[in-house]
């Protein structure tokens, strides 16, 4: 299984339909989205861009201030579940936790029962493992630092690999 992993969109959505495509392309059929798409407008949008028979989880970050509305339109779309401000997951048999802030993220490894775990927040893509646990970040849809990314994690190798837009 392919999941893309998207985080930090800051209501880009230019930048996060090429990431819908460019997930699509690399044949994703999940979408963990590690929060701060900041206004619920640009929930809708995503929502409207992937797939509505693909899943589509996602967590909130520091920077959505419509949880009301986005907890409506969670339930309201079919395959889509909002997590709260974190997540845990069986993806192709692997436990995957994932949050938008780091100092969360580095709590889920202390547990040592996750085959990866993935955040956002710093809009700095990097993977790297810790122990047997991946751990990723892929950095941001948004562009401030001129680098839009997602990444493509595989469960059946336990690998992500980060793409630029």
């Amino acid at each position: 299984m392919r999941a893309a992993l998207v985080s930090d969109i800051h209501d880009n959505t230019a930048n996060m339909q090429r990431a819908v495509e460019l997930a699509l392309q690399q044949g994703c059929t999940r979408m963990l989205c590690m929060g701060d798409m900041v206004r619920s407008a640009t929930f809708a949008a995503l929502r409207a861009a992937w797939p509505a028979h693909l899943q589509l989880d996602l967590v909130f970050g520091n920077n959505e201030f419509e949880h009301d509305s986005f907890r409506t339109q969670a339930e309201s779309y079919p395959c889509t579940t909002l997590h709260g401000f974190s997540g845990e997951l069986e993806l192709g048999g692997r436990r995957v936790y994932f949050t938008h802030l780091p100092a969360q993220a580095e709590k889920a490894l202390m547990f040592g029962r996750y085959d990866a775990v993935f955040f956002g927040h710093t809009h700095q893509a990097f993977n790297r493992c810790s122990g047997s646990t991946l751990v990723c970040n892929p950095g941001e849809i948004l562009g401030r630092g001129g680098h839009p990314s997602l990444a493509v994690y595989d469960t059946a190798a336990n690998t992500a690999a980060i793409l630029p837009l």
